[in-house]
């Protein structure tokens, strides 16, 4: 029998697992959903059992199959959505649903704490980051103030990936990334934030019992789940990362010259560094990285692929039903139609601010516009708007996070569905400058990550950005240098758009309102 290892993620639709060799192929796959709750407006809420009673049926199966081919599993790496809040008794019975990333509850308790703190200027002094309603600590304060009786009975909390952990081996562990993400932690040094944990009367023993590196075994399967599940042997369980973290450096970014950009209904922009450096505003997210010793440094805009998607519900009817009668893919048609227009869609421009914006403009007040429009305009110059217009939005982030991390990026790499399309890939290389790149399997998203660090812990590969490095490059996409000077010109441009509506934007957000 070969030895393989598998990537858990624990995602916010459902749960992805994915085997991998040796050789650095993926061997099997499994995806399972479980249900998501809005018991109100604003709540996101899901049962952390369903996850686990997912991950045990998809983790048998796997093992089976693995069997027959040849393979059995030497180790699991734990990835997912980050920031979920999971409340756990001295049983480790959970006590109510977990709190999401995506939950808006706490908003209240999040100026609290800033305030309770000195100030937003002293919270990012103390963790490097910010506090806003989608972090876990906001959820905590929530519960201890609304919830008294059941944060009571809280012995320790966990997030979503973590609490698979718990249950494969019963250890409370968490790695540096994902501790990063509750916001009550000091990324320099690696540890707990003493000051935000006291200020805020947040008692110490509900932390996890240990945090480690994301490649550091934790534990071992129990003995009782693994027969369960049909596991032979020792079964090695790492620290494992949080999946923004963990894509961003197995999608490519492995060095300070080297950006990511996922595109999925939102766009994360991220860069890996060597050195600690003040994130002065907050608006970026400053976490410890997947790799040891580094930090990854990134931010989010809140719609670069659900742009497209948007014009797809939108705008493109005919395109849906072209691509019904074609066995095609609506989004290849409109690939095709963004073609016709040449660069710059004549003089027609996109801000890609549908949900407002978190970064570079932290603004809820912000919409998307189209402006230029004319006469001459037709639809692939709409559609080609929309294309440029996110990859100037995600250019905007990555010149931020080249300036502050004095970084000079030669490679974008690119994964999630955007990078499935050769003219957006041609326009992101054309408007960074860069050469473009998506790597084999980085639409695995973190599962992939999750697999490779569990490899470095059971001692498959010597370091994550050894493995990274060694996956196959599927596309390329070489700039152009004419059409990157056309398109800098394009990009000042559209940076001086957003000042000069963002009067008009808090004017229509007010209107709104009454």
């Amino acid at each position: 029998m070969e030895e393989c290892v598998v990537g858990v993620d624990v995602g916010t639709s459902g749960c992805k697992i994915l085997a991998v060799s040796r050789e650095l192929e993926v061997v099997g796959e499994r995806f399972g959903r479980y249900p998501t709750y809005i018991p109100r407006p604003g709540w996101v809420e899901q049962n952390p059992d369903d996850w686990w009673d997912v991950a045990r049926r998809l983790l048998a199966e796997l093992a089976g199959e693995l069997r027959a081919k040849g393979y059995e599993i030497a180790g699991i790496g734990l990835t997912g959505q980050m920031h979920g809040l999971v409340l756990l008794d001295e049983h480790g019975r959970v006590l109510r649903p977990c709190i999401m990333w995506n939950d808006q509850r706490n908003y209240k308790q999040c100026l609290h704490a800033i305030e309770r703190l000195g100030g937003l200027e002293n919270v990012v002094k103390l963790i490097n980051n910010g506090i806003m309603p989608g972090f876990t600590v906001g959820k905590i304060l929530w519960v201890m103030e609304n919830e008294p009786h059941i944060f009571t009975k809280a012995r320790k909390f966990l997030n979503p990936k973590d609490y698979i952990r718990f249950k494969l081996t019963g250890d409370y562990a968490t790695d540096v990334s994902e501790a990063s993400g509750t916001h009550m932690f000091d990324v320099r040094n690696r540890r707990w934030c003493r000051e935000i944990l006291e200020t805020l009367n947040i008692p110490e023993q509900i932390l996890p019992d240990r945090v480690v590196e994301s490649s550091e075994v934790t534990g071992y399967v129990a003995d009782e789940v693994a027969s369960e599940i049909g596991l032979r042997g020792e079964v090695a369980v790492v620290g494992g990362g949080g999946d923004a973290v963990l894509q961003l450096a197995a999608s490519g970014s492995t060095s300070p010259s080297k950006l990511c950009i996922l595109i999925g209904t939102s766009g994360v922009v991220g860069l890996t560094v060597d050195e600690f450096f003040e994130n002065s505003e907050g608006i970026l997210q400053f976490y410890c990285n997947v790799m040891p010793g580094r930090w990854m440094v990134f931010g989010c805009t809140l719609a670069a692929g659900g742009s497209l998607e948007w014009f797809r519900e939108a705008l493109a009817d005919a395109e849906g039903a072209v691509a019904r009668l074609c066995g095609r893919s609506v989004f290849d048609i409109l690939s095709e139609e963004a073609q016709q227009s040449p660069l710059g869609s004549r003089g027609v421009f996109f801000l890609p601010y549908l949900a407002g914006e978190r970064a570079p403009h932290t603004d809820p007040n912000a919409r998307g516009v189209f402006i230029g429009l004319n006469l001459s305009t037709r639809k692939p110059d709409i559609v080609r708007s929309v294309l440029e217009g996110v990859a100037y939005s995600l250019r905007s982030l990555g010149d931020m996070l080249r300036r502050k991390s004095r970084s000079e990026i030669r490679e974008v790499y690119i994964s999630g569905g955007g990078a499935l399309s050769n003219v957006w890939r041609q326009i992101f290389a054309d408007v960074f400058g860069v050469r473009v790149r998506v790597l084999k399997y980085s639409e695995k998203g973190g599962s992939l990550g999750a697999a490779l660090l569990a490899g470095i812990g059971v001692g498959m590969w010597a370091r994550l950005e050894d493995a990274v490095e060694s996956l196959e490059i599927t596309h390329e996409n070489d700039y152009n240098p004419e059409n990157h000077e056309k398109y800098e010109r394009l990009f000042r441009i559209y940076e001086k758009l957003y000042p000069i509506l963002k009067p008009a934007f808090d004017l229509i957000a007010e209107e709104a309102q009454t």
